[in-house]
């Protein structure tokens, strides 16, 4: 049997033809000796262009932390480029001119590379349209752990790739893919596209016209552009495509498939992704062979699939949420669910962010995805991101139901009773609603306080004329018996003479975290009377400021975010919440203790 080391040597040679594994290991460092051939820290060369003009085919380049500010040519050889650090080994050609002008950060001509933690930097040049971050004309290439930060293009390719581990924010777009042979292979995984542009076009990945096998799997494609960027994925050539387990949110259009070479040569798959706020999920040129789009969950959205007409698969889809058509031109499949998928955290997406897309413990969309896609644990496929055999296994929290919203008092003066009405939840386990009453603003809930117990959205209760004051707040209940938070608080008013005046009483507010203990998260939840700018911070128990979990405007109204303690300590914390106004006025703080036992 061959050892790991016999067949990563077998596989490199497969990629990289042409390759020597009889190679040097250079260095490269701000505070090495600048002494040929570099073969030490000690002597390292202090630029990485000098380094690699040094290199000959086969050789492996160690990068040390620093800023390098140059630009990159490399022509006719076979290298691999090593960072010590992603985040502080940055290549920075910002006003840098290069071999190939100002526009390209990294140039690249017959050459196959494996690159590896390394950041890129160039920051756009108003008025181009084509400043990449790695240009590479001709050969192949393997990018790992790299990030790419605030440039207009992070590639352009024209040959094989393999792209893993990789981030571009603040970029405008992300890779550009130009192929010519059936045998060019492409994988995009595990990698964020964070697009900042709200130019129209192709944002995060276009494929133009070739060949080849292209397949894009768990990644994430965001953008908080406005308005919002046109689309994340476009297809434009005779591919084998397979699009799997990959979240989109705020794209125009999520996915693109067209054709401009008489259809795609073989079947394109778009299996078990989640679509978040896309006013068109997914389009499909008239003129694409044939498709299948199946076990993808569409939400919050507007439009689910656009099709010219022509010929695909399209069924096991889940819809919530969405305020267009479902399908266009063509038939909704047999088996597609209109439900609430009820994910963990159903929130406004950011990077690193606290969104989290996994579903609860009694989903609809678990177990119901084609009978034929297993998932990794060998059960039928949940629809989603994490279902299929590229998802994920992971236990299913069963967690309260969302709070109430859209709590409204009418009096009927007539017959003397308030009838509140408010939202219907959606949850596939909901069970049934408390309503509760009180005669003091900002009341806490209790079964004291607990006058009614109904599943549905409408309750009655009796209020006679005089002057009186109370107060009311709804809660949910699931089937485990898991409650929500309870809702914005309803006013009614009745005074001396009769008149009847109701409000939404929200005020400020910051509410105890829930679990609490916990281990290793929990929710922390907040109220705002008005719009304004919150932070939240979290702190030791001494006072330290570990981190500023919130940074940013909130709207009025309810809000919650879940935070993780992996890596912490057992012990007492601290949150503060600080709220400004208008003017950078204070509005209100507050500050609470919660409790993190491992």
């Amino acid at each position: 049997m061959l050892k790991f080391t016999e067949i990563l040597a077998i596989l490199i040679i497969i990629i990289f033809p042409g390759i020597s594994l009889i190679s040097e290991i250079r260095y490269v460092s701000k505070t090495g000796g600048n002494i040929a051939p570099y073969n030490t820290w000690q002597t390292a060369c202090d630029s990485l262009q000098k380094c690699l003009d040094f290199c000959v085919s086969g050789d492996t380049i160690y990068v040390d932390r620093g800023i390098y500010r140059e630009t990159i040519y490399i022509q006719d050889k076979n290298l691999t480029i090593i960072g010590v650090d992603t985040d502080e080994c940055i290549l920075d050609g910002t006003g840098v001119e290069g071999k190939i002008g100002q526009y390209i950060l990294c140039y690249f001509k017959n050459a196959n590379l494996n690159i590896n933690n390394i950041t890129f930097k160039k920051k756009v040049i108003e008025g181009t349209a084509n400043n990449y971050a790695l240009y590479f004309e001709s050969g192949n290439c393997i990018i790992n752990n790299c990030t790419v930060d605030s440039t207009s293009y992070g590639f352009g390719i024209h040959m094989g790739c393999i792209i893993n581990n990789f981030i571009i924010k603040k970029g405008r777009k992300g890779v550009k893919i130009e192929t010519y042979l059936d045998s060019y292979y492409y994988e995009i995984k595990n990698s964020l596209f964070y697009i900042k542009s709200n130019e129209s076009g192709p944002t995060c990945i276009n494929n133009g016209a070739g060949e080849g096998e292209f397949n894009i799997h768990n990644n994430i494609f965001i953008t908080d552009a406005s308005p919002r960027a046109l689309f994340s994925i476009e297809l434009r050539s005779n591919q084998k495509v397979k699009i799997n387990n990959n979240l989109f949110y705020g794209l125009c259009i999520a996915i693109r498939a067209l054709s401009l070479q008489g259809g795609l040569k073989d079947t394109t798959y778009i299996f078990n992704n989640t679509i978040i706020g896309s006013p068109y999920g997914i389009e499909t040129g008239n003129i694409v062979k044939y498709y299948k789009i199946k076990n993808n969950i569409f939400a919050h959205g507007g439009s689910g699939v656009y099709s010219y007409g022509n010929q695909g698969d399209v069924d096991y889809n889940m819809f919530y949420d969405n305020t267009g058509v479902t399908y266009t031109n063509i038939p909704p499949g047999l088996h597609d669910i209109t439900a609430d998928p009820m994910f963990v955290k159903d929130t406004i997406v950011r990077p690193f962010g606290a969104y989290d897309f996994r579903l609860q413990k009694y989903s609809p969309a678990i177990d119901k995805g084609d009978p034929n896609i297993l998932d990794v644990d060998g059960s039928r496929s949940d629809l989603g991101m994490f279902g299929g055999p590229l998802g994920e296994s992971y236990l299913y929290q069963d967690l309260a139901p969302k709070p109430v919203k859209g709590l409204k008092a009418v009096y009927e003066q007539d017959i003397n009773r308030v009838k509140l009405t408010w939202n219907k939840n959606t949850e596939s386990d909901f069970a049934k609603y408390y309503v509760y009453k009180d005669i003091t603003a900002n009341f806490t809930i209790d079964s004291t306080k607990r006058i009614g117990i109904l599943t549905d959205t409408l309750f009655y209760d009796i209020l006679n004329k005089g002057t009186q004051k109370v107060y009311y707040k709804i809660t949910a209940i699931d089937s485990a018996n898991n409650q929500s938070y309870s809702s914005a608080e309803v006013n009614v008013t009745i005074t001396q003479n009769d008149e009847v005046i109701i409000t939404e009483n929200m005020e400020y507010a910051l509410y105890q975290n829930y679990p609490n203990p916990f281990n290793p998260s929990t929710t922390i939840s907040y109220s705002l009377k008005e719009p304004g700018e919150v932070r939240l911070k979290l702190y030791t128990i001494t006072g330290e400021l570990i981190k500023t979990i919130i940074e940013g405007t909130k709207n009025r109204g309810y809000n919650e975010t879940k935070i993780d303690m992996c890596g912490f300590t057992s012990g007492i914390y601290l949150y503060r919440i600080e709220v400004t106004g208008t003017g950078k006025i204070p509005k209100f703080n507050d500050l609470k203790k919660m409790v993190f036992l491992k």
